[in-house]
């Protein structure tokens, strides 16, 4: 029987790994965490410094976009849940987010998660990055 390796083991290797000066070999277990744990921050951040540090970034952008489109998939798929079970609640709490300017024209929240916020900006740059290279 094989031991199933903890998210908290893999991210210790890989940091180990990166300690080392091992980059490109600490993406294979960064990739095999957001793979198992598709919401572990971390282990995005920890690619996307990597792919900056080797200057890959096309790779980069890549994974800017995943994270970014998992998180907001999350979200959405959270609300659609809670909105099944509290109907009544969905609709006064929509109108009331609405009246508040709380939500933008997709329906969802102003408000993001502060790494989600920190991926866009740092999309931004690495698209720059990318642009000056062309």
């Amino acid at each position: 029987m094989t031991k199933k390796i903890s998210i908290h083991d893999t991210m210790e290797q890989a940091r180990q790994l990166e300690a080392e000066g091992k980059m490109t070999e600490a993406i294979k277990p960064y990739t095999a965490i957001v793979q198992q744990d598709p919401l572990y921050a971390d282990a995005y951040n920890r690619l996307m410094i990597i792919y900056r540090k080797q200057k890959r970034y096309k790779e980069e952008l890549q994974i800017i976009k995943q994270a970014i489109k998992v998180f907001e998939e999350s979200i959405k798929s959270n609300q659609s849940e809670w909105k099944k079970g509290h109907a009544k609640a969905a609709r006064l709490s929509r109108s009331l987010a609405e009246s508040l300017g709380l939500l933008n024209k997709k329906g969802m929240p102003v408000y993001e998660e502060p790494h989600v916020t920190a991926w866009r900006k740092r999309m931004e740059t690495v698209s720059k990055k990318i642009e000056a290279a062309h």
